[in-house]
C-alpha cells in the first residue's frame, strides 16, 4: 500500500490550510498513494473558534476522497458540547470509515480542561493492514499500541502536533512503538513552531523509512506481508505473560 505523509504548517485560516493540504494531496494522488495522513488538528491547531469550520473542511476532504479514490486520515478539532474534541477521522472514497477521539489528553496544552477524552480504542482494515488509531500524546502510552497489536493491528497511525524541542523523544517513542509490536507506524506532524518535530514513517523493525523536516510530502510503500512474516519468524506477542497482566483492553477494539 502506497501511503503519503503530509508534513503541513497550519495557516491563518482553516480555509487557507485546507487549500494547502489539498495541493499536497493532489500530488500524493499523482504519485499513486492510496492512503494519506494529515497532522493532528491540521486545519486549526489549538484555535478553538476555528472548530466551527471543521464540518466544511471535512466535507471538502470527503469530496476529494470520493473523486480521487484515496483514503484520507485527518486530525481535526470539533465542538463537543461546552468543550471540544481532538479527533482523527478516516475518510474513504465510499464515506467515513472510522472516528477516533484522543484517549490521553495532554496537560501541557490544557487539553484535560478544554477537551473531552475518548472512550475506546479504534482500529480498522486498511489496504491489507489492521490499522490502530491514535493521536500525538498517546504515543507515550505503550499499552495502547500493545493492546492494538495483540488484537491484530500491524499499522499505527499517529497524527500529531509535537514540539520540536521534544523531537528526540518523539523519534525514540515512534521507533519503539513500531519495533516492540513488529508493526509499521506513520507519524505525521505540524511543520510550524512551536511544533515542528519531523514526520516519520517507521518500519516494523524500528527502522526509519523516511522523514520530513520541512513542509512537504513523503510517499512510502508498505508491505502488508512483512509484519506477519516477522511475527512468525521472531515471535514476541505470543510470549506475553497474560497470567501476570491479563488483557489490555476490556473488550475488542471497535472496527
Amino acid at each position: 500500500m502506497k501511503t503519503a505523509l503530509v508534513h503541513l504548517a497550519t495557516r491563518e485560516t482553516p480555509e487557507a490550510t485546507l487549500e494547502a493540504a489539498l495541493g499536497w494531496l493532489e500530488q500524493a494522488h499523482a504519485q499513486g498513494a492510496e492512503l494519506a495522513l494529515l497532522p493532528e488538528l491540521f486545519s486549526s491547531g489549538y484555535r478553538y473558534p476555528d472548530a466551527a469550520q471543521t464540518p466544511e473542511v471535512l466535507a471538502r476532504l470527503q469530496d476529494f476522497a470520493r473523486d480521487s479514490g484515496m483514503t484520507v486520515a485527518c486530525g481535526v478539532l470539533e465542538a463537543a458540547g461546552e468543550r471540544h474534541a481532538n479527533r482523527l477521522r478516516v475518510l474513504a472514497p465510499e464515506g467515513e470509515r472510522a472516528v477516533y477521539t484522543k484517549l490521553h489528553l495532554i496537560p501541557a496544552f490544557d487539553e484535560p480542561r478544554t477537551m473531552v477524552p475518548g472512550e475506546r480504542p479504534v482500529a480498522l482494515e486498511l489496504g491489507g493492514f489492521t490499522a490502530g488509531l491514535s493521536i500525538c500524546f498517546d504515543l507515550r502510552f505503550p499499552e495502547l499500541y500493545r493492546g492494538y497489536a495483540v488484537q491484530g493491528a500491524d499499522l499505527f497511525l499517529v497524527p500529531s502536533a509535537w514540539p520540536a524541542e521534544r523531537a528526540a523523544a518523539w523519534e525514540l517513542l515512534a521507533r519503539a512503538r513500531a519495533a516492540e509490536n513488529q508493526a509499521y507506524l506513520l507519524a505525521v506532524n505540524h511543520a510550524e513552531p512551536p511544533f515542528g518535530a519531523p514526520s516519520l514513517a517507521v518500519g516494523p523493525l524500528g527502522e526509519v523509512l523516511g522523514r520530513l523536516e520541512a513542509e512537504g510530502l513523503l510517499v512510502v510503500e508498505l508491505d502488508p506481508a512483512l509484519p506477519k512474516r516477522l511475527r512468525q519468524q521472531f515471535p514476541v506477542l505470543s510470549e506475553r505473560r497474560r497470567d501476570l497482566y491479563g488483557d489490555l483492553f476490556a473488550q475488542p477494539v471497535s472496527k
